[in-house]
């Protein structure tokens, strides 16, 4: 039984952790190592994750200075000694199979990433997410597939083989995390199974970063600009056949943000200098003109955009 390195970033969500944990230490796949990183959890944190590592052997258990969930994550690779690698969030839980149908499905596929699916967890009920079919995929694929579904680029629905996260780590200082990190370990790869198996229960609260969103919202825009900028640079760097893909997706994205930083001079300016600075590459492109059209004039025009913010800003006095 080849081992499997679990990692869990742990911070200010005190009441849900030993939830998380006993989903770990009754897996059916037992060779398991549970890698623990209190970030100087301000709460009860540290005493229960070091109680847990009393009674199971397998949980190790870091106390660090904080560094944010991406610093959190990082720590834990560094410490992982497992042949594969899983990451799951601490105020999340996991089915008792998790592991277990991840690496078979892993190794009777010879694949190198195995993505599940899985279900939105409500305080009082669960409910079915949007499920992920059974499929196979080249990395060149499975990036694409990055441009139309969100759920590509979460770490916690996934099992890792240690390989593909070679030089291969979390960018910190971000609320992102997942974005700036999934698609590198993707182009690492050469083969990635999706399972439609529900096997992650995601704990939906409402003073988690995506669902409170409203609160993060510069930055979650700032987090955007740089990921998806950051992503496109690399990935039709190294794939030639996905750059026209690429830059219609971020051109796509682009509008979009000057659009959400209306409010945020600093940053809605940035937006507009990231517009500038791949202009002529939208225009050279083979992009439609359509679309061409689109990005140039959601460069050039802001009176329209001025007009939609007032009634957007109206909107939000009322449901104040």
């Amino acid at each position: 039984m080849e081992k499997v390195s679990i990692i869990i970033p742990v911070y200010g969500v005190e009441a849900y952790l030993a939830e998380c944990l006993e989903s770990l230490i009754n897996q059916t796949y037992e060779n398991l190592e549970i890698i623990v990183v209190d970030d100087e959890s301000p709460d009860q944190y540290p005493k229960i994750c070091d109680e847990f590592a009393e009674r199971d052997k397998r949980i190790i258990v870091i106390h660090q200075k904080n560094k944010g969930a991406a610093g959190a994550r990082n720590t834990g690779l560094k410490a992982a000694t497992g042949n594969y690698i899983c990451f799951v969030d601490s105020d999340d839980k996991v089915k008792e199979d998790y592991v277990k149908v991840l690496l078979d499905t892993l190794k009777e596929n010879n694949a190198d990433i195995v993505v599940c699916s899985f279900e939105e967890w409500y305080p009082n009920e669960k409910s079915p997410w949007m499920d992920i079919k059974d499929n196979t995929y080249t990395e060149i694929e499975f990036l694409k597939c990055f441009l139309n579904g969100w759920t590509c680029g979460l770490i916690w629905n996934k099992i890792f083989k240690g390989k593909v996260l070679e030089n291969v780590t979390f960018e910190e200082g971000h609320k992102i995390d997942d974005e700036f990190f999934t698609y590198k370990a993707v182009m690492n790869a050469k083969k990635i199974v999706t399972i439609s198996q529900r096997l992650c229960l995601y704990r939906m609260r409402e003073s988690g970063v995506m669902l409170s969103y409203d609160a993060h919202e510069e930055t979650m825009i700032q987090d955007r600009l740089e990921y998806l900028t950051e992503r496109y640079e690399l990935v039709s760097k190294k794939y030639k056949e996905l750059k026209s893909d690429y830059l219609d997706n971020l051109q796509d994205n682009l509008i979009r943000l000057k659009r959400e930083s209306y409010w945020y001079q600093e940053t809605h300016q940035r937006v507009k200098t990231t517009m500038k600075q791949y202009l002529r590459e939208v225009i050279k492109s083979d992009i439609s003109w359509k679309k061409k059209y689109s990005f140039i004039r959601g460069f050039l025009c802001e009176e329209k955009q001025k007009s939609e913010n007032k009634n957007q800003q109206k909107e939000r006095e009322l449901f104040k």
